[in-house]
């Protein structure tokens, strides 16, 4: 996807991250240069119609929506088979990757991210949108401590979708309301479950709930109290404490019932997680009122006052009709013949489907994974290991092979090597062999042509294979003579020929530096390989430093044992300027960039640097950080 142009508006620029719904990556809008974050859906999701059309729906009501501390959504849409959404550009990071960063964070710091998740959700659901998916990683901090809540509507579109595919889970699996795990229908209060549990991490380094696989996560979810919040093993504020365990309330109704509740306690305001709930209220009231009944007149025998003990006696028959049911539910599964899981890992899911079914299990896709070597829709990997005994009827949960990661070729025909090699590397590929050829019409350096070809789909880490011009066999040696040696070697670099030989001759009448003489002469037809050489004015005082660098070369012959490398001795005399100067002589070859030689030296040393390389190599030549000249050998 680097370098593709969504709909003749947004340039993809590079990767930022990967998600289980959408790649992101770095953009820009052409319009305006500006910096911007393009989501592109998956593949999987991109291909089912209902989904894309409700994703579209929900993105149009995001992109209404408008708060400060909201990632805005500036347009989506579709380009051929790509579906996306642009947004908003955050520089930052996110929560989570502070968080494993640092560890835990300041309570106080913590309290500031909450109250501004809770004002923008306050701002959400006052419109009717509900989050479903509150993570550290949907919350970007930037810079200067400002929060920015993103993914509002791909997780809304995602809640209602059809989409049946095995394993498919809304939302992070550790920050799941209770009401999520078990599929219910979710609202509000489901925002501030998640946000509770970020708090939580946030304040102790610890998840509340964590587990070896999703499902034990979400039954923790449903069924389990929260640990007291402890951080390394300390009590923390009782506020921000009541504040989580309030949010982590498992009834949906004894949690805050507003964000804007929740805001309030964060910032200090107000108290409302030492409010007891309704339902505890109602409980002090029924005790109330049987204490006033003890004061009624004894012996007399009413419906009223009879009806407490019928309301006892039906209570211990149907304490006791459960306590039967459930030793004969206990005893049930206990006694539950077991089974060895099969080996699922190197068959297709269909394959795997067919062996759970005859080993009376099931198996579930919780995972999906780009992979080289298995093929798609074959299993990676699987959470229980072949051979161990589990009951039957047990749910194996699978990762499956997406295949391999397909990128798109970029185009770097008639660029120079060094961009190409850049802009493959950003595709998430690799270069291949590089071979030089001559050729009239570009110079030397410069891609000819590229295989396979620009927009061909290939898998990540693949070789793109290049053919890089020499130049011309043949050319016209032009003439240099009253050239200054600067001019006279730029003219022979764009011509893909270098100096050989520089010698300097001692004139009054002549500035110095400036070319005299030139051998093969001006208009002579040479080779692309031909060694040139000239003769320039020098200052009459001897042991005068040039005044502009002298860069000349010798070819060294390959060894035998790698005809393929390519060798030379380069001269560098150091010219007039600062008493130090860096001489630095860099690398380009297939295998990268490196220094071969970098020392300071003073005006009018003579520097001899060996330099190698491997295939098509370029040799560049620096005086101070300034490039002077490029070899081709």
């Amino acid at each position: 996807m680097i370098g593709r142009i969504l709909r003749d508006q947004y340039e993809i620029t590079g990767h930022l991250s990967e998600g289980g719904m959408a790649l992101v990556y770095r953009g820009r809008r052409l319009a305006d240069d500006r910096a911007v974050a393009i989501k592109v859906l998956r593949e999987q999701y991109a291909h089912d119609r209902e989904f894309v059309a409700r994703f579209e729906r929900e993105a149009q009501a995001v992109a209404e929506l408008s708060h400060p501390h909201m990632v805005s959504v500036y347009d989506y849409g579709r380009d051929g088979d790509v579906h996306f959404i642009v947004m908003e550009f955050v520089e930052g990071e996110d929560l989570k990757t502070l968080l494993r960063r640092v560890g835990a964070i300041e309570e106080s710091r913590a309290r500031e991210i909450g109250a501004q998740v809770c004002e923008v959700l306050a701002y959400a659901h006052d419109r009717g949108i509900v989050h479903r998916d509150i993570k550290p990683q949907n919350i970007m901090l930037t810079p200067q401590g400002e929060v920015k809540v993103t993914d509002f509507g791909i997780a809304r579109a995602l809640a209602g979708s059809s989409i049946t595919e095995t394993g498919t889970v809304l939302g992070s699996v550790q920050y799941l309301s209770p009401e999520q795990a078990r599929g219910l229908g979710v609202g509000r209060s489901a925002d501030l479950y998640s946000l509770g549990v970020v708090l939580y991490e946030a304040v102790t380094g610890q998840l509340p709930f964590d587990g070896e696989s999703p499902i034990t996560i979400a039954l923790k979810h449903i069924h389990e109290r929260p640990p007291i919040p402890r951080r390394d093993g300390a009590p923390i504020d009782p506020v921000i404490e009541g504040i989580i365990l309030k949010a982590l309330a498992k009834d949906p109704k004894q949690r805050y019932q507003s964000a804007g509740a929740m805001r309030e306690d964060l910032l200090g305001a107000a108290a409302h997680w030492s409010e007891r709930p309704a339902s505890a209220a109602e409980d002090t009231a029924v005790v109330a009122g049987a204490a006033h009944a003890q004061d009624r007149p004894r012996g007399l025998l009413t419906p009223r006052t009879l009806a407490p003990y019928v309301v006892a006696a039906v209570a211990l028959l149907v304490g006791f009709v459960g306590i039967a049911t459930g030793w004969q539910v206990l005893t049930a599964y206990l006694n539950v013949p077991e089974v060895n899981v099969p080996d699922f890992v190197g068959h297709s899911l269909a394959d795997a489907q067919g062996l759970a079914r005859r080993a009376n299990l099931s198996v579930q896709v919780i995972q999906q994974n780009y992979s080289r070597s298995v093929p798609a829709e074959f299993v990676l990997g699987q959470d229980q290991p072949a051979g161990k005994a589990v009951k039957i009827n047990r749910v194996i949960n699978l990762t499956i092979s997406l295949g391999p990661e397909m990128v798109t070729v970029p185009d770097v025909r008639r660029r120079s090597l060094t961009e190409a090699r850049f802009a493959i590397e950003q595709a998430r590929l690799a270069v291949g062999e590089v071979r030089e050829s001559y050729d009239a019409a570009l110079p030397a350096g410069v891609v000819l042509s590229q295989d396979p070809a620009p927009g061909a789909s290939l898998a990540r880490g693949t070789a793109v294979y290049l053919r890089v011009s020499k130049g011309p066999e043949s050319l016209i040696l032009p003439n240099l003579v009253g050239l200054s040696l600067d001019d006279a070697r730029r003219l022979l670099q764009d011509l893909g020929v270098a100096l050989r030989r520089v010698t300097q001759v001692p004139r009054s009448d002549i500035p110095p530096g400036q070319v005299m003489e030139m051998t093969p002469s001006a208009g002579s037809q040479i080779l692309h390989g031909d060694a040139v050489t000239v003769t320039i004015a020098a200052a009459p005082e001897r042991g005068t430093p040039p005044p502009q660098p002298i860069v000349t070369w010798a070819p060294r012959p390959a060894p035998p044992s790698n005809p393929a490398q390519k060798q030379a001795l380069i001269t560098v005399v150091v010219p007039q300027g600062p008493p130090k100067q860096t001489v630095k002589v860099v690398v380009i070859d297939q295998t990268g960039n490196r220094v071969a030689y970098e020392h300071a030296h003073a005006p009018g040393d003579t520097v001899n640097a060996e330099a190698t390389g491997s295939g098509y190599t370029i040799m560049q030549v620096y005086i101070d950080n300034r490039l002077v000249q490029e070899i081709r050998p």
